[in-house]
């Protein structure tokens, strides 16, 4: 599967129902079918599918084959599902909709949303375990997923946010921010690195942690910039959980601009032409940053 191509939404979600189809019925069980509604609901639903084309074009410029990722892909967009479909809870967010559709919970009940949400994190390790590669690096790659769903990762994100007050510094808005939708973006990248067998301590790796972690703080800038550009004229009123509460909407995209740009040049720097598709994916993210000018 190639991520270059326009059509890769279309392939991605072909592979996607292929899965659930496999891995929710089985010789073992059945799963019942208000709850396989639920989870296609969510998982099939339209979107960037950013993070999968992240882990795929990751994986082209170390030279996998996509057959031996493409079971983690898949389980990186079902963590990142799962996130959505727990963040628009009551509890949570209580956010009704979803990409222009009825959240999970407003369509399925609350009690099925949870559900579902629930089984996506099962269902995700359950995939990632059919990866075709030698077990430790397997065991490494199932670690860093496993880190970037839970308290350390996009989960304790979530909880940090909930702690930001506006008696809180910008260090801690990075740091929610590096948790909450940073740790999905760093996993992404670092997982296809994990199953190559690349040490994280390697000029390599940490090449690729760097452009990981700068790519994940820009897409959330780009998001807060996007809000004030939909916010009608003289109205807008940033949060502490957004990095227009302690820069200027000049400062936050310059800063972010230089950091991208120089996280980019030093990808390239290592991995040379194969870093392409990569760089062409955080070509987007700065085009959005200015495009929110």
């Amino acid at each position: 599967m190639k991520v270059q191509t326009q059509s890769f939404n279309s392939e991605f979600d072909s592979v996607l129902t292929e899965t659930l189809d496999r891995f929710l019925m089985g010789v073992d069980g059945t799963t019942p079918k208000a709850l396989q509604e639920a989870i296609r609901y969510s998982l099939l639903a339209p979107g960037k599918k950013i993070r999968p084309r992240l882990l795929l074009a990751c994986a082209e410029m170390l030279g996998l084959p996509s057959q031996q990722v493409l079971p983690a892909a898949i389980a990186i967009e079902m963590i990142h599902c799962f996130t959505l479909i727990h963040d628009d809870l009551p509890c949570m967010d209580d956010d009704d909709f979803r990409r222009g559709l009825p959240s999970n919970h407003k369509k399925f009940g609350e009690s099925t949303a949870l559900l579902a949400g629930d089984s996506l994190i099962a269902l995700a390790f359950d995939v990632f375990l059919d990866s075709p590669v030698e077990m430790p690096h397997l065991k490494h790659g199932l670690k860093r997923l496993a880190w970037a769903s839970g308290p350390r990762g996009v989960t304790g994100g979530q909880a940090a946010e909930e702690d930001l007050s506006k008696d809180s510094s910008i260090e801690q808005l990075h740091q929610m921010h590096r948790q909450k939708t940073g740790a999905l973006f760093i996993a992404s990248l670092l997982i296809p690195k994990d199953l190559a067998g690349i040490p994280d301590s390697s000029a390599e790796g940490q090449s690729i942690l760097t452009f990981a972690d700068q790519l994940g703080l820009a897409f959330q800038v780009a998001d807060d910039l996007e809000d004030l550009k939909e916010a009608a004229p003289g109205t807008f009123q940033p949060e502490p959980t957004s990095v227009l509460f302690f820069l200027s909407p000049e400062q936050a995209r310059q800063r972010t601009l230089e950091q991208l740009t120089a996280a980019s040049q030093r990808l390239a720097t290592h991995w040379g032409e194969r870093a392409q598709v990569l760089c062409q994916i955080a070509e987007e993210v700065i085009r959005k940053l200015q495009i929110s000018n």
